[in-house]
């Protein structure tokens, strides 16, 4: 077990540092064959990317503020480029560590098969992250450490990896092509490539005599593990608590959600009672309106004869004769009331018999004017005429008179 997955260290080397052996993901030698992403691993493509793995950073999202126990890679979402390209970032994960070397070598897998690999030389940063560190150590001895690749495009690219499959690429398998390799997280959970383990750098078990000059206290190995273990159920009392307190949260929230569907299935109801209700007083509006107009058009089939009517009352009093000035705008008129289907149409009528009746009325007016100029003119034509001397009245006056003077003697 101790070839296969991990070999202790010595303790730190003298910059602080742990150095550490990582293989970074397997190589797939079956053509079909892919991790759990559906990521085939060919050689030939490893190796014309491994170089970008120099220098990149080893990282670890941690659980709880101590960090301690890894979980993730902490990616927070993506970020805009000026390109209009998305990079990834990784904001909650912290850098405990750096690749110094990557090669492709063939190694031993957890079942002590032998597989081709990428791999890399690494450093752990134990001033840093002396209790990770710890940790890494401790869950050798009772399991193995597991890791997960990080891989982007290049710019050139426009961060966008190419893919041998190119726009034929699917979830269940695709073969990175171009790409660069941007970080390794040490996880705390399953990764996509059970190949990908830590392994620390040893010196190597020749003989007895090598064994006694190697740096190796089983008993602090054995401290650390047991430190490890009462910390972890320390921790497992806190995690049990914490999901019982989740767990009655979950509850009241389920019964939140039971009332509120309850009151969401009473609301549909009420908006189909609702909607129902409208979808009535839409048809009734619709009923209304044609009866509306129905009614519409009888009150201004009954205004036009009204107003017919109107227009034959006010000129009764006018013969043919009289009529006759206004015979047009009689006419027109007329033929405009018949043609209205507006009570709107209307409303100017009785302004329009005022007119006329005031049209004859003018014309009455000036003819009768016309008719006294004319007799006015004929008297005085008639005035300038010679008179008859009437010779018997005078003589008969004379007699008149001399025969009361006789009458009276006295």
């Amino acid at each position: 077990m101790f070839n296969n997955v991990l070999e202790i260290s010595e303790k730190v080397n003298g910059n602080g540092r742990v150095p550490a052996k990582i293989i970074f993901h397997k190589i797939h030698e079956d053509s079909e064959e892919t991790n759990s992403n559906g990521l085939h691993w060919k050689e030939e493509y490893v190796r014309n990317n491994m170089a970008s793995a120099v220098g990149m950073p080893i990282c670890a999202e941690f659980s709880s503020d101590d960090k301690t126990t890894p979980i993730g890679h902490g990616m927070t979402g993506g970020e805009l480029n000026p390109d209009g390209s998305i990079e990834p970032l990784f904001k909650n994960s912290e850098v405990v560590g750096v690749c110094e070397n990557a090669y492709i070598d063939t190694i031993k897998d957890k079942n002590g098969n032998d597989i081709k690999a990428l791999i890399g030389d690494c450093s752990f940063f134990n001033q840093r992250y002396p209790d990770f560190v710890k940790w890494i150590r401790a869950n050798y001895v009772l399991d193995k450490v597991e890791t997960s690749i990080e891989i982007m495009g290049l710019k050139d690219n426009a961060n966008t990896i190419i893919y041998e499959e190119g726009e034929d690429i699917t979830d269940d398998f695709r073969t990175p092509m171009i790409y660069g390799y941007s970080a390794d997280c040490i996880l705390g959970i399953t990764p996509s490539d059970e190949n990908a383990i830590i392994v620390e750098i040893s010196q190597k078990q020749k003989n007895k005599e090598e064994n006694k000059k190697m740096e190796f206290n089983m008993d602090e190995i054995k401290k650390t593990i047991q430190d490890v273990i009462t910390e972890m159920n320390n921790k497992s009392e806190t995690y049990e608590t914490k999901i019982s307190e989740l767990n009655e949260a979950i509850t009241a929230k389920d019964s939140e959600i039971k009332e509120k569907d309850e009151k969401i299935v009473e609301l549909n109801a009420s908006v189909e009672k609702i909607q129902a209700a409208l979808n009535k007083l839409k048809e009734d509006q619709q009923t209304y309106w044609a009866e509306r107009e129905i009614l519409e058009n009888e009150l201004a089939k009954a205004k036009v004869a009204e107003k017919i009517g109107e227009l034959n009352s006010s000129l009764s009093e006018f013969n043919d004769e009289e009529k006759s000035v206004a015979k047009e705008d009689i006419e027109k008129l007329t033929s405009e009331i018949n043609a209205a289907t507006k009570k709107e149409d209307l409303k100017n009528v009785t302004s329009e018999i005022n007119s006329i009746k005031s049209k004859i009325c003018m014309n009455i007016v000036a003819q009768q004017k016309k008719a006294e100029e004319e007799t006015r003119i004929a008297e005085q034509n008639s005035m300038k005429e010679p008179k008859v001397e009437d010779i018997f009245s005078e003589m008969c006056s004379n007699t008149h008179t001399e025969e009361k003077e006789d009458i009276n003697i006295f």
